[in-house]
This record gives structure tokens, sequence and C-alpha cells, in this order.
């Protein structure tokens, strides 16, 4: 009987193992953080979207009648300005491409286009499917649509110009949500998880991992605080900010190889 219940139990450690190529032993390397220092947030925004250029930080709200962009100080909660989205639309990733910021929308089959300085919009554009995170590499949109796979796209004629498949080991990696793009790495938030993934953005293999489980503390939490989302890179002082949908704190993580 007990031979019988480990044979189950191993069984079902191997089928979860199987489901989530994450948790599975490969030859990715895994890193664990620090936090430096931490940053106020906002408890009434369900953030999808994360921007940081210029000292200031850019935000997608999503959930519809709440959906917004917002632009702040990192030091302060309070917006300095803020956009709403039309109470049809569920605000998505978000980017600041050629001095434009680019927001997607989930399931509306539009974005938008504001000015960063008045989050003005000033135009928009159609999404092929499903509109999840987004980031650019200097050239393309890059967008995630919930799936193992990353389009890049032209940001002019928002055609796609090439896509990517996820993997870990070869295994799809899917549910890819937030986006952003460091030193020529994609960083993704993986959805309802505490999962980042580092993905290289010429293969769409994962070359690393981080588990942020606990990086928000019990007592910091409500009965509103949802999953782990939002990652933006400070690309002038290095710094990795990371943060939850809800969650009262942004936080400045470094990040440390596992021996």
């Amino acid at each position: 009987m007990r031979y019988l219940l480990l044979i189950i139990l191993l069984s079902c450690l191997s089928s979860v193992s199987l489901a989530n190529p994450l948790i599975r032993k490969s030859s990715v390397v895994e890193y664990q953080y620090h936090i430096v220092a931490s940053y106020p947030h906002s408890t009434e925004i369900f953030t999808q979207g994360l921007e940081y250029r210029r000292g200031l930080l850019y935000e997608s709200a999503g959930q519809r009648s709440q959906s917004r962009v917002t632009k702040r100080s990192l030091n302060a909660a309070k917006p300095i300005k803020t956009t709403p989205l039309l109470q049809r639309y569920f605000g998505e990733g978000l980017s600041l491409l050629n001095n434009q910021l680019f927001q997607l929308t989930w399931q509306s089959g539009r974005g938008f286009i504001y000015h960063p300085d008045t989050l003005k919009k000033i135009g928009d554009f159609p999404i092929d499917g499903e509109g999840w995170g987004l980031t650019n590499d200097g050239q393309n949109l890059i967008v995630s649509n919930g799936s193992s796979q990353i389009s890049f796209v032209d940001p002019e004629k928002f055609s796609i110009v090439r896509t990517l498949h996820v993997t870990i080991d070869g295994i799809p990696v899917p549910k890819i949500n937030e986006l952003e793009w460091v030193d020529g790495v994609i960083y993704a938030n993986i959805w309802q998880s505490d999962w980042i993934v580092m993905i290289d953005s010429q293969s769409g293999d994962v070359v690393g991992k981080v588990f942020l489980k606990n990086l928000l503390p019990d007592e910091l939490k409500s009965y509103k605080t949802d999953v782990l989302n939002g990652i933006a890179f400070d690309h002038q002082e290095q710094r990795l900010l990371v943060t939850g949908k809800y969650w009262p704190r942004i936080y400045h993580i470094e990040l440390t190889a596992i021996k």
C-alpha cells in the first residue's frame, strides 16, 4: 500500500513538473533576488504595464472602467497626469518608443498611442488577437499574447516582423505576460506565478529565471492584493524595478546567480 502511494505521489510530482517547465531541473541559470530599495505604489492600480524613462514612471492599469495610463515620480504614488480609457477597454502592456507611448488593450483589437509629456492620445493601432505584455528593442515593439509566443511588430505599419517561440530546454513556456527589454534580453512575467524569466531575444530560449515568492511581505498584503506583474528597467542607473497588481510597493531588486 505504501509502495502504491509512493508511486502515485511521484507520478503527481512528475505531472506537475512537466506542466510547469519553470520548476523542473534544467540548464537554465536560476537567480536569487536582493531588495535594494522600495517605493510607494498605488493599491488602486491593477498593474498591466510598467515603464521607467527620464526619471518618470509610466503605468498602464487594467480592469474595465478602471483602465488608464498614469505618469508619476518613482517616489510618489500620486500621479502627475492620468488619462483614462473608455469603459469598454481593458488596459494592458505599455512601452515608450520614438517618443511615443504605446498601450495595448486585452481583447478589443485596438491599442493606443500617447504623447509621453501630456499623456494626450495621439493615435491608435490594430492588435491581432489578444494584447498582453509590451516592450521594445529600440526599433520594434515586442508583444506577448498570453501564449508561449512573442512577436516583434513594426511601430509604423504594425505588421509582424518576426515571432519568437519561447522554450526551456525545448519545452514551450506558456502564459507570458508583462515584458521588459534589458540589455538585449527580454524579461517576462509568467501570468499567475511568482516567476520572471529572461528570454534570448534572438532564439527565444529562456536563459535565466528568478522566483520572487515572498517579495511582498504578508503584512503589506490586503484582501485585494493580486499577482506579481510589472517590470521596468532604468537604463541610466541600471535598476530593475518590479511590482504587482494592487501592490502597495515597487521594489528595486538585484539578481545574483545561484551556484
